[in-house]
């Protein structure tokens, strides 16, 4: 009987194991998970705020009719159970009845502790993850179609169901030329279509997300699956996982889906499983990694500048011929839109920083006293000092004076074997002390208990930018001390009157006297971060963010006032887009026949901050007026 019930457990497990190694065709067993889908049910009203994002607004309206009723389709032919529910019904809680959870919608509210393998779609993925420390951070919401630089080795492209992509060379994006990887950036790719092309569709597709690349594969709780095509760089990840969440940036439902990417989520949902209650040990803190200094010694260069020079006036002949296609449209009678009437009022201008002001942008005031417009003398400097930079913030590097006295790399483990002898020695202990406390996230007080953790330790021990610069040690092995979690800056409250590196745009407003005793000028400002932009425009369908003048009069005030803006600039990195940098200025007349002393006015602007290298989410600032 014993012998007859092993025999039949066997059976049964072997089942399972043909069940989940291949791929699903007419009749065959489905893969035996449990899968929940989070997303809108359209049956419930649609809310002012979605997680889709289009240039076309009948692509989200479509969307969110369809895409719960098409997951649901798709999973229930491909796994044993698959259920949905609405985004304002889903608990955590509702997570341990099931093997995977998909999350499409948001807002959520995750504990701190969820351990549950989860997927999270196009920008779910840094909704949920920047709060908690993942590497899935906003990068650019721009993701399009295809996924390149692809690791087609990996468990998601081959089991259980073996794909065989189809990669077509195509031309590389050319935003992957705007930075220092450009150099090694080949000039065409392999590409694989994940989201099906559509000829028949007259509207654009939601838009998928990717998140910054540098530093996501330097702990071993996370790993880059493949990029994307995208107006960043080549680095930007498209899939990865962190811990126990897998990021699937493309935006495609099943129904918008390739036949070989159908066949890779279902991967994607299997892969993750295995990842059940293993929690991410590194929270990313830190933006901006060593590669800044790659980049800043990319942009520490003449003909660079110069190259800016010419871009500027090119792009200002596009600026005029743009507003005159605009006048043109409008002379017939066509609506061209708010956005597009501020555009058609915004100056032009040739203004262009000096070289010497240039480099100061990039470099900092006490690098150009000492070297002045001799590009030779930054780049050695970034050379000899490479291996000591460290973070002065989450956006910024400074160099480690400690580290460079030891000559020691600040990311090799002889930087720490060093010090704690230096302890052991009592040699320069104070030195010893601030460096292991630096790059670890320990605070021993003696040379013993630093001597018992690296020994102890040392085999798990890995170095992560990401997390802050630091060594930590790798958890998911036996035997090891738990890493201590950096806290994340999302946490640490910071107040600013002006931009800040965490948030590169203040806005003012002010009213002032009009042209007229019945009239009061109201005047918005920008003031924007040395190094970043806000969209003056933004060609049709962009995924950037053109900015927005917002206005909220008391009631009985009449009229949609027209606002001037300042002269934008054209964008070197972008096609026929215009921004502004530095300063930006809004202003109107309003007239105060219906207004009332201590009447509040509310303006502020919708903009999205980028720089060369990284965008903000989308942001809402309002400033509120009393009228005297």
């Amino acid at each position: 009987m014993r012998r007859f019930f092993l025999f039949l457990l066997l059976l049964i497990t072997t089942a399972q194991a043909v069940a989940f190694n291949k791929a699903p065709v007419a009749g065959a067993a489905k893969l035996p998970l449990k899968v929940l889908y989070v997303g809108y049910n359209p049956e419930k009203p649609m809310p002012a705020h979605v997680n889709y994002y289009s240039t076309a607004a009948g692509a989200i309206e479509k969307a969110y009719k369809t895409r719960m009723a098409d997951f649901k389709a798709f999973l229930e032919t491909r796994f044993a159970q698959a259920e949905v529910v609405d985004v304002r019904d889903y608990t955590a809680a509702m997570s341990d009845k099931f093997d995977v959870t998909i999350l499409d919608a948001g807002p959520v509210k995750l504990p701190a502790d969820f351990d549950r393998p989860m997927v999270l779609l196009h920008e779910m993925a840094p909704n949920v993850g920047m709060p908690i420390g993942l590497k899935f951070d906003w990068y650019c919401q721009c993701l399009e179609d295809d996924a390149l630089n692809i690791n087609t080795k990996h468990e998601i492209f081959n089991t259980p169901n073996k794909v065989n992509l189809t990669l077509v060379i195509r031309p590389t994006p050319g935003s992957f030329y705007n930075g220092f990887q450009g150099a090694t950036t080949p000039k065409q790719m392999p590409m694989w279509k994940v989201v099906k092309e559509e000829p028949g569709e007259k509207e654009k597709y939601i838009i998928g997300m990717v998140a910054h690349g540098e530093g996501f594969n330097d702990s071993p709780d996370a790993e880059a699956i493949s990029g994307g095509v995208c107006l960043k760089n080549a680095e930007a990840v498209a899939l990865g996982r962190h811990g126990n969440y897998l990021m699937w940036g493309f935006s495609a439902s099943p129904d918008h889906m390739t036949d070989e990417a159908k066949d890779v989520f279902v991967n994607a949902i299997c892969y993750i499983k295995k990842f059940d209650h293993q929690l991410p040990i590194v929270k990313k803190v830190q933006i901006e990694n060593r590669e800044l200094i790659d980049e800043l010694v990319y942009r520490t260069d003449k003909a660079l500048y110069q190259k800016a020079l010419v871009s500027r006036r090119e792009g200002n002949i596009r600026l005029l011929k743009l507003q005159q296609a605009l006048k043109d449209r409008k002379a017939k009678g066509e609506d061209i839109g708010h956005g597009n009437e501020m555009f058609l009022k915004m100056p032009v201008t040739n203004d262009m920083e000096s070289f010497e002001h240039y480099l100061k942008g990039y470099n900092g005031e006490e690098l150009f006293a000492r070297f002045g417009t001799n590009t030779k003398l930054y780049h050695q400097y970034y050379h000899d000092n490479y291996e000591y930079f460290y973070p002065s913030g989450s956006y910024s590097l400074q160099l480690d004076p400690d580290a460079q006295k030891l000559g020691i790399s600040n990311r090799k483990v002889q930087i720490l074997e060093k010090c704690i002898l230096m302890l052991e020695k009592n040699e320069d202990a104070a030195l010893a002390q601030r460096v292991l406390e630096r790059y670890t996230t320990e605070k021993f007080a003696s040379a013993a208990e630093w001597r018992n953790w690296l020994t102890k330790n040392k085999a798990n021990l890995f170095y992560t930018e990401a997390g802050g610069f630091k060594f930590m040690v790798n958890t998911y092995n036996k035997n090891t001390t738990a890493a201590v979690r950096p806290v994340s800056p999302a946490n640490i409250a910071s107040v600013s009157a002006g931009p800040t590196l965490t948030d590169p745009v203040a806005v003012t407003a002010k009213l002032e006297e009009g042209s007229t005793k019945d009239k009061k000028k109201i005047v918005i400002d920008a003031h924007i971060l040395k190094g970043w932009h806000i969209y003056a425009y933004v060609p049709d369908g962009s995924p950037f963010i053109q900015t927005e003048v917002i206005l909220e009069l008391p009631d009985g005030t009449k009229g949609l006032p027209e606002w001037q803006s300042s002269a934008g600039i054209p964008f070197a990195g972008g096609e026929g887009m215009f921004v502004w940098e530095e300063q930006a200025s809004f202003k109107t007349e309003i007239s105060t026949s219906a207004l009332k002393a201590g009447s509040v006015i509310k303006c502020g602007l919708y903009y999205q901050v980028c720089d060369n290298n990284k965008c903000f989410p989308p942001k809402r600032k309002m400033v509120e007026l009393q009228v005297l």
